[in-house]
């Protein structure tokens, strides 16, 4: 049985990997001070969640399966990926979006 650990952050890091949640391995994210929620539900969205578009014969939304699902069914090995991004030194924003 693999042994999931938490990975070490640092403030304004985002890390995504396998991990156990409530005793079920699942994909979890993980993160250092300073970091927003919306941050992370973005990260979160773009690798976990399934990818509407609109079928051009019928015009009506389908769902694509997300990156993550995307990925097992070529044959990835899921327990394998990992991503990680920092904030940069400078950034004093906390959000997407226009500030006006």
């Amino acid at each position: 049985m693999k042994r999931y650990r938490r990975p070490k952050v640092i403030e304004g890091q985002i890390k995504m990997q396998k991990g156990k949640i409530d005793g079920d391995v699942d994909m979890c994210i993980f993160y250092g001070d300073n970091v927003p929620r919306c941050d992370r539900a973005l990260v979160m969205n773009a690798l976990c969640s399934k990818r509407q578009r609109i079928d051009l014969e019928t015009m009506r939304p389908k769902f694509d399966p997300s990156l993550i699902e995307e990925l097992e069914a070529r044959g990835y090995d899921l327990d394998t990926l990992q991503f990680s991004i920092k904030r940069k030194a400078d950034s004093k924003r906390s959000g997407g979006g226009d500030d006006a």
